[in-house]
């Protein structure tokens, strides 16, 4: 057997001691480097988004929302063409009933009953204009709301009200001239 000399085995250890420091070494800086990327701010889990992904959602929310407010306006104008189209021809309707009634009036027939539902049909069309102004207000207000789906819920339910007074205020008209063709009727049967 060979016998090594005590100053090469001393000299060997520091190697292996030195070889082993280095490979600690190796692994401490290849464990400690991805932690430590994860702290960096905007990098990693740890860190929570980069400032540029924040500022790209916020752009996409705002682009979503501007999105929606076209949508609701363009809407509004349709919806408020249709009301106020139905609501005109109602008081050019309640305009024409009157001139009749006065007619039938200077005649000799009794139109009170005729003036109370004309009265009534135009309170309630100037009511269901005013709902449908609010309506309008509550469905724009919609893209800015924290919660959408309740505004949303809300403004239906407003413009249902304005749809159903406007729907009362038509048949309260019609009321008004079926009253007053019996009325019409009965001064011609008795003038024959």
């Amino acid at each position: 057997m060979c016998r090594r000399h005590p100053i090469e085995s001393e000299n060997q250890m520091k190697h292996n001691k030195a070889v082993a420091v280095l490979i600690a070494g190796a692994l401490i800086a290849a464990v400690a480097a991805p932690v430590a990327a994860y702290a960096i701010p905007g990098r990693g889990k740890l860190g929570g988004p980069a400032a540029s992904a924040n500022a790209a959602k916020q752009a996409k929310l705002e682009q979503r929302r501007e999105a929606l407010k076209q949508r609701v306006a363009a809407v509004l104008t349709r919806r408020a063409s249709a009301f106020n189209g139905i609501a005109d021809q109602i008081a050019k309707r309640i305009a024409r009933v009157s001139a009749i009634a006065d007619k039938v009036e200077v005649k000799g027939g009794d139109v009170s009953s005729v003036r109370a539902s004309l009265a009534t049909a135009s309170s309630l069309l100037e009511q269901a204009r005013a709902e449908q102004a609010e309506a309008a207000t509550m469905f724009a207000a919609v893209p800015d709301a924290a919660n959408k789906k309740a505004a949303f819920a809300a403004a239906r339910a407003q413009a249902k009200v304005a749809v159903q007074t406007l729907k009362q205020a038509r048949i309260t008209l019609r009321n008004a001239v079926l009253n007053l063709r019996a009325i019409i009727n009965g001064l011609k049967a008795a003038e024959e």
